[in-house]
Protein backbone atom coordinates (compact mmCIF):
# COMPACT_ATOMS: atom_id res chain seq x y z
CA UNK A 1 0.00 0.00 0.00
CA UNK A 2 1.33 3.44 -0.90
CA UNK A 3 2.19 5.76 2.03
CA UNK A 4 -0.46 8.26 0.98
CA UNK A 5 -3.11 5.52 0.90
CA UNK A 6 -2.02 4.26 4.32
CA UNK A 7 -2.22 7.76 5.81
CA UNK A 8 -5.70 8.20 4.35
CA UNK A 9 -6.86 4.91 5.87
CA UNK A 10 -5.47 5.83 9.29
CA UNK A 11 -7.11 9.24 9.22
CA UNK A 12 -10.41 7.70 8.12
CA UNK A 13 -10.28 5.14 10.92
CA UNK A 14 -9.47 7.83 13.49
CA UNK A 15 -12.37 10.02 12.36
CA UNK A 16 -14.81 7.11 12.49
CA UNK A 17 -13.60 6.24 16.00
CA UNK A 18 -14.00 9.82 17.17
CA UNK A 19 -17.53 9.99 15.75
CA UNK A 20 -18.39 6.73 17.51
CA UNK A 21 -17.17 8.09 20.84
CA UNK A 22 -19.17 11.30 20.42
CA UNK A 23 -22.29 9.27 19.66
CA UNK A 24 -21.66 7.05 22.69
CA UNK A 25 -21.29 10.03 25.03
CA UNK A 26 -24.32 11.85 23.63
CA UNK A 27 -26.44 8.69 23.98
CA UNK A 28 -25.20 8.30 27.57
CA UNK A 29 -26.33 11.84 28.40
CA UNK A 30 -29.68 11.15 26.75
CA UNK A 31 -30.22 8.35 29.27
CA UNK A 32 -30.19 10.85 32.17
CA UNK A 33 -33.76 11.54 33.20
CA UNK A 34 -34.60 15.24 33.08
CA UNK A 35 -38.09 14.82 34.52
CA UNK A 36 -37.65 12.15 37.20
CA UNK A 37 -38.94 14.61 39.81
CA UNK A 38 -42.37 14.44 38.15
CA UNK A 39 -42.89 10.83 39.29
CA UNK A 40 -40.25 10.04 41.91
CA UNK A 41 -40.02 11.11 45.53
CA UNK A 42 -36.58 11.31 47.15
CA UNK A 43 -34.65 12.53 50.18
CA UNK A 44 -32.10 15.31 49.71
CA UNK A 45 -29.28 15.73 52.25
CA UNK A 46 -27.17 18.87 51.91
CA UNK A 47 -24.00 19.15 53.98
CA UNK A 48 -21.61 22.09 54.27
CA UNK A 49 -19.24 23.52 56.89
CA UNK A 50 -21.50 23.73 59.95
CA UNK A 51 -24.91 22.86 58.55
CA UNK A 52 -26.82 19.82 57.41
CA UNK A 53 -30.26 20.08 55.83
CA UNK A 54 -32.38 17.00 55.24
CA UNK A 55 -35.45 17.44 53.07
CA UNK A 56 -37.98 15.30 51.28
CA UNK A 57 -39.52 15.87 47.87
CA UNK A 58 -42.86 14.28 46.90
CA UNK A 59 -44.38 15.08 43.48
CA UNK A 60 -47.70 13.49 44.46
CA UNK A 61 -48.45 16.49 46.71
CA UNK A 62 -49.75 19.86 45.53
CA UNK A 63 -46.96 22.00 44.07
CA UNK A 64 -46.69 24.35 47.06
CA UNK A 65 -46.16 21.44 49.48
CA UNK A 66 -43.84 19.12 47.55
CA UNK A 67 -40.69 20.13 49.45
CA UNK A 68 -40.56 19.40 53.18
CA UNK A 69 -37.61 20.32 55.39
CA UNK A 70 -37.17 17.40 57.78
CA UNK A 71 -34.27 18.56 59.90
CA UNK A 72 -31.58 21.23 60.35
CA UNK A 73 -28.43 19.86 62.02
CA UNK A 74 -30.54 17.07 63.43
CA UNK A 75 -33.18 19.28 65.02
CA UNK A 76 -36.72 20.11 63.92
CA UNK A 77 -36.80 23.16 61.60
CA UNK A 78 -38.54 26.41 62.46
CA UNK A 79 -41.53 27.65 60.49
CA UNK A 80 -39.39 30.28 58.73
CA UNK A 81 -36.69 27.73 57.86
CA UNK A 82 -39.29 25.41 56.37
CA UNK A 83 -40.85 28.17 54.28
CA UNK A 84 -37.49 29.42 53.00
CA UNK A 85 -36.36 25.91 52.15
CA UNK A 86 -39.55 25.16 50.24
CA UNK A 87 -39.12 28.28 48.11
CA UNK A 88 -35.39 27.77 47.49
CA UNK A 89 -35.85 24.18 46.41
CA UNK A 90 -38.77 25.03 44.11
CA UNK A 91 -36.60 27.67 42.42
CA UNK A 92 -33.68 25.24 42.11
CA UNK A 93 -35.76 22.59 40.32
CA UNK A 94 -37.02 25.26 37.94
CA UNK A 95 -33.46 26.29 37.08
CA UNK A 96 -32.38 22.67 36.52
CA UNK A 97 -35.15 22.19 33.97
CA UNK A 98 -33.45 24.74 31.73
CA UNK A 99 -29.99 23.13 31.81
CA UNK A 100 -28.43 20.11 30.13
CA UNK A 101 -25.31 18.38 31.47
CA UNK A 102 -24.02 17.55 27.99
CA UNK A 103 -23.67 21.28 27.30
CA UNK A 104 -20.57 21.15 29.52
CA UNK A 105 -18.75 18.88 27.06
CA UNK A 106 -16.65 20.19 24.18
CA UNK A 107 -17.00 17.11 21.97
CA UNK A 108 -13.99 18.04 19.84
CA UNK A 109 -11.80 17.62 22.93
CA UNK A 110 -13.14 14.15 23.83
CA UNK A 111 -10.38 11.56 24.46
CA UNK A 112 -10.89 7.95 25.58
CA UNK A 113 -8.48 7.28 28.49
CA UNK A 114 -9.82 3.99 29.87
CA UNK A 115 -11.75 1.09 28.35
CA UNK A 116 -12.86 -1.86 30.51
CA UNK A 117 -15.68 -4.41 30.28
CA UNK A 118 -17.59 -2.35 32.87
CA UNK A 119 -17.09 1.24 31.75
CA UNK A 120 -15.55 3.82 29.43
CA UNK A 121 -13.68 6.84 30.80
CA UNK A 122 -13.21 10.01 28.77
CA UNK A 123 -11.25 13.18 29.31
CA UNK A 124 -12.75 16.40 27.95
CA UNK A 125 -12.56 20.17 28.06
CA UNK A 126 -15.66 22.00 29.32
CA UNK A 127 -17.48 24.32 26.97
CA UNK A 128 -16.99 28.04 27.42
CA UNK A 129 -17.68 31.13 25.37
CA UNK A 130 -14.31 32.74 24.73
CA UNK A 131 -15.98 35.72 23.04
CA UNK A 132 -18.48 36.44 25.81
CA UNK A 133 -19.37 40.11 26.23
CA UNK A 134 -21.15 39.98 29.58
CA UNK A 135 -18.92 40.27 32.64
CA UNK A 136 -20.38 37.18 34.30
CA UNK A 137 -19.99 35.04 31.17
CA UNK A 138 -16.46 36.36 30.65
CA UNK A 139 -15.48 35.43 34.21
CA UNK A 140 -16.97 31.97 33.71
CA UNK A 141 -15.03 31.56 30.47
CA UNK A 142 -11.75 32.52 32.14
CA UNK A 143 -12.49 30.07 34.96
CA UNK A 144 -13.36 27.12 32.70
CA UNK A 145 -10.28 27.55 30.52
CA UNK A 146 -8.23 26.00 33.31
CA UNK A 147 -10.67 23.17 34.14
CA UNK A 148 -10.61 19.65 32.70
CA UNK A 149 -13.36 17.06 32.89
CA UNK A 150 -13.53 13.30 33.31
CA UNK A 151 -16.61 11.35 32.28
CA UNK A 152 -17.33 7.74 33.22
CA UNK A 153 -19.95 5.84 31.22
CA UNK A 154 -21.37 2.48 32.28
CA UNK A 155 -21.33 -0.04 29.44
CA UNK A 156 -24.40 -1.86 30.73
CA UNK A 157 -27.23 0.56 30.02
CA UNK A 158 -24.85 3.12 28.44
CA UNK A 159 -25.45 5.88 30.96
CA UNK A 160 -23.31 8.51 32.68
CA UNK A 161 -22.05 7.09 35.97
CA UNK A 162 -20.03 10.10 36.99
CA UNK A 163 -18.67 13.42 35.80
CA UNK A 164 -15.80 15.29 37.40
CA UNK A 165 -14.47 18.80 36.80
CA UNK A 166 -11.16 19.94 38.33
CA UNK A 167 -8.48 22.53 37.74
CA UNK A 168 -5.00 21.64 36.53
CA UNK A 169 -3.44 24.92 37.59
CA UNK A 170 -4.29 27.98 39.68
CA UNK A 171 -7.32 29.91 38.42
CA UNK A 172 -7.54 33.70 38.58
CA UNK A 173 -11.08 34.48 37.39
CA UNK A 174 -10.95 38.11 38.53
CA UNK A 175 -8.40 40.46 40.06
CA UNK A 176 -7.35 39.54 43.63
CA UNK A 177 -9.05 36.10 43.53
CA UNK A 178 -6.90 32.98 43.31
CA UNK A 179 -8.45 29.49 43.20
CA UNK A 180 -5.87 26.81 43.96
CA UNK A 181 -8.19 23.82 44.10
CA UNK A 182 -11.52 23.35 42.35
CA UNK A 183 -13.40 20.06 42.22
CA UNK A 184 -16.94 19.15 41.25
CA UNK A 185 -17.93 15.49 41.24
CA UNK A 186 -21.36 14.20 40.21
CA UNK A 187 -22.62 10.62 40.42
CA UNK A 188 -25.65 9.10 38.70
CA UNK A 189 -27.45 5.77 38.79
CA UNK A 190 -30.83 4.04 38.48
CA UNK A 191 -33.48 5.32 40.90
CA UNK A 192 -34.07 2.72 43.59
CA UNK A 193 -31.70 0.46 41.64
CA UNK A 194 -34.17 -0.18 38.82
CA UNK A 195 -35.68 3.13 37.70
CA UNK A 196 -34.48 5.92 35.39
CA UNK A 197 -30.96 7.34 35.64
CA UNK A 198 -31.03 10.05 38.30
CA UNK A 199 -28.52 12.08 40.36
CA UNK A 200 -27.12 10.28 43.40
CA UNK A 201 -24.64 12.82 44.73
CA UNK A 202 -22.87 16.10 44.04
CA UNK A 203 -19.65 17.20 45.75
CA UNK A 204 -18.04 20.61 45.35
CA UNK A 205 -14.73 21.72 46.86
CA UNK A 206 -13.07 25.12 46.40
CA UNK A 207 -9.84 26.33 48.02
CA UNK A 208 -8.03 29.59 47.43
CA UNK A 209 -7.64 33.16 48.53
CA UNK A 210 -9.35 36.49 47.86
CA UNK A 211 -7.97 40.00 48.42
CA UNK A 212 -4.74 38.50 49.85
CA UNK A 213 -6.10 38.07 53.39
CA UNK A 214 -9.38 36.19 52.87
CA UNK A 215 -9.03 32.42 52.82
CA UNK A 216 -11.45 30.43 50.68
CA UNK A 217 -12.05 26.90 51.91
CA UNK A 218 -15.49 25.62 51.02
CA UNK A 219 -16.86 22.12 50.69
CA UNK A 220 -20.44 21.13 50.03
CA UNK A 221 -22.12 17.84 49.24
CA UNK A 222 -25.65 16.87 48.29
CA UNK A 223 -26.91 13.28 48.39
CA UNK A 224 -30.12 11.98 46.86
CA UNK A 225 -31.48 8.83 48.50
CA UNK A 226 -34.66 6.85 49.18
CA UNK A 227 -36.11 7.22 45.69
CA UNK A 228 -39.75 6.13 45.62
CA UNK A 229 -42.13 5.78 42.68
CA UNK A 230 -45.23 7.91 43.33
CA UNK A 231 -47.22 7.91 40.07
CA UNK A 232 -50.18 5.67 40.96
CA UNK A 233 -51.91 6.30 37.62
CA UNK A 234 -48.97 5.46 35.36
CA UNK A 235 -47.20 2.17 34.83
CA UNK A 236 -44.08 1.54 36.87
CA UNK A 237 -40.79 1.92 34.93
CA UNK A 238 -39.50 -1.47 36.06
Amino acid sequence: MKPSALIFCLLFAASVGADDHVATVKDAFESLSGNFHEEWAFTRTETEADRELVGRYDPSLVESERWTLISVNGREPTTDESANYRQEMADEVGDDDEESDDEFVDYESLILIEDTPEHLVYRFSPNFDADADEDEDEMGAKFMQHVVGTLTIAREGNYVQSMELRNERTIRPVFSVKIKEFLTHLQFGPANGVGPIVPLSVEVEVKGRAALFVKIDERESVRFTDYEWTNEKGSEPF
